[in-house]
């Protein structure tokens, strides 16, 4: 059985990073982190940063994120992140937002929380269940709300215990799960006890 421990997180996010966080998905992601880490409290995305954000968790409803007004979406995301609790954050995402489901909605959480909320992904999903830490049944990650919430716990617990951030742990669930080999350029393989 696969085990996930703090070695196996590292070196996966390693390859995560030499897979598929480089080039325009890289310059995305990094564009929403800038602009977040500009904005005072309470965060919120603006429409070009929620377009940039969905489209980087899942391009094909485009249309659907660009019906979303500015005020629409700036109003929606700051109420979101005001919110304290976690599956009225979500559910008001989904209701509230055109084009916008749970993993899009927890995308969502993840940047503008990055050390509350993991982004939700089937790839991190099957990687936890092959690890016997994810029980539900294939197609869980997109199943709804009472699957985010066990995710949450899920990923914030083993993030602690492993002493690794959500998108760490995230990236190496992914990138396991997509099967790319490890890189021998990462600086922690072999290093990390």
């Amino acid at each position: 059985m696969l085990v996930i421990d703090r070695k196996f997180v590292l070196e996966w996010a390693c390859s995560y990073d030499m897979q598929f966080n480089m080039g325009h998905a890289k310059r995305e992601e990094d564009a929403v982190r800038r602009w977040l880490s500009t904005i005072p409290e309470p965060k919120y995305l603006n429409k070009e940063m929620f377009v940039c954000l969905c489209c980087w968790k899942s391009a094909r409803p485009r249309k659907h994120y660009e019906a979303n007004t500015e005020e629409t979406i700036e109003k929606v995301t700051s109420q979101a992140y005001q919110m304290r609790n976690a599956l009225d954050k979500l559910k008001l995402l989904d209701a509230k937002l055109k084009g916008v489901g749970v993993a899009v909605a927890a995308c969502i959480l993840h940047y503008l929380q990055p050390d509350e909320y993991p982004i939700f992904d089937y790839h991190a999903t099957n990687t936890l269940r092959e690890a016997g830490l994810w029980t539900r049944e294939k197609g869980g990650a997109s199943s709804g709300n009472k699957a985010w919430l066990d995710y949450v716990g899920l990923m914030r617990n083993l993030s602690r215990e492993l002493s690794v951030t959500l998108r760490e742990l995230d990236k190496a669930l992914f990138a396991y799960d997509k099967k790319y080999p490890l890189w021998k350029h990462c600086p922690s393989k072999g290093k990390i006890a």
